[in-house]
């Protein structure tokens, strides 16, 4: 939850607390022993206000649709519950958008983003501006979508997030058309540079994988792979003529 230096000072501040409740109980100097619980328990909520990140989100769902046998057209959903965690963020970024294949028509909640631009990896970040109103701090619904053109033309494909924000749940879900069934699937989750595997995803009637994670980490990327045999001529050059 800290980095070092703030663990120091938690560290501190709690032993301040422990010396207060000492002197409570081991002198007649109640009232100072009180004012040292009192403020070190005020420095240690202050500190954990600091520490908190812009936004937490919860229920966070990412759909990926495949609409053609060939992997050519694809469409990306993503649906959360946004919620600040302080009155002054006002902007939502969704940040890491991968560039996989040639993206276009990005929507947020059916609007335009208020901005689009690229970070130095070369991914995609979007933002929309928070309504001002008591419900956003309750958690606003958010729904981001795009096309993807061209991405999922390869035997082996994946679908990935990057969890930026404080996430309590985050599932993966792709969907593939009829004509092409998924030959097998895994899923991973890549943190400081390992690569761990996880619990085997589901796969329902060979077009549908889905896999869910509790409690995310933080800053870790997420990973749904799947395989599936190579389009043969003939939908290839279905897919080319439409």
């Amino acid at each position: 939850m800290f980095d070092k230096r703030n663990q120091l000072i938690f560290y501190a501040n709690i032993l301040i607390i422990l010396f207060g409740i000492t002197v409570i109980l081991m002198s007649d100097f109640m009232i100072i022993g009180l004012l040292f619980i009192i403020s070190a328990a005020l420095l240690i909520y202050e500190q954990l206000q600091q520490n908190k990140g812009a936004f937490s989100i919860s229920g966070l769902e990412k759909i990926l649709t495949v609409k053609d046998t060939c992997g050519n057209k694809a469409e990306l959903v993503q649906k959360q519950k946004t919620t600040p965690c302080h009155v002054d963020n006002t902007v939502f970024w969704f940040k890491n958008i991968s560039p996989t294949g040639t993206i276009s028509g990005f929507r947020i909640n059916n609007q335009s983003p208020i901005e689009q631009t690229k970070d130095t990896n070369n991914n995609y970040q979007v933002s929309m501006a928070l309504p001002v109103n008591p419900k956003s701090t309750n958690g606003l619904d958010t729904t981001l979508s795009y096309t993807c053109t061209g991405a999922y033309s390869q035997t082996n494909c994946s679908l990935s997030h990057v969890v930026g924000d404080e996430t309590d749940h985050l599932k993966l879900i792709v969907e593939l058309p009829k004509g092409r069934p998924i030959s097998s699937a895994q899923a991973y989750c890549l943190y400081n540079g390992n690569k761990e595997a996880l619990l085997p995803p589901v796969v329902t009637g060979e077009t549908r994988i889905e896999t869910e994670i509790k409690e995310p980490r933080l800053g870790a990327e997420y990973l749904l792979e799947w395989t599936w045999p190579e389009a043969n001529i003939i939908r290839k050059i279905g897919c080319y003529l439409s």
